[in-house]
């Protein structure tokens, strides 16, 4: 699922930035049992890819794409916000067929 995500972020400690980051959310998915035909799946861990990155506006240079890319906090940030989105998508989703089926 490709999202955006936008925040504020301190690259010097002293000036906040705004950031907007389009990246590729995979939700993670549980192990898998051994069936007939296989031992079973590992389960697979929630990713995340940066696909671009713009600093207020203005498209990130290598070492700031780098320096976000080192940052755990905004790693936890998106991916609680990729978990949001498929929750808030599921939602809906799942309203949309109560509705159907109460017409």
């Amino acid at each position: 699922m490709k999202l955006t995500y936008k925040c504020t972020h301190s690259f010097d400690g002293e000036n906040d930035v705004e950031l907007s980051i389009v990246y590729v959310y995979t939700p993670p998915s549980p192990a898998r049992g051994p069936r007939y035909d296989s031992g079973g799946e590992p389960p697979e861990y929630t990713e995340i890819e940066l696909i671009s990155l713009l600093i207020d506006g203005v498209p990130a240079t290598m070492e700031q794409l780098c320096q976000v890319d080192e940052c755990e906090r905004l790693y936890e940030e998106m991916e609680n916000h990729g978990a949001d989105c498929v929750a808030d998508e599921r939602a809906a989703a799942a309203e949309y067929r109560a509705e159907m089926r109460r017409e």
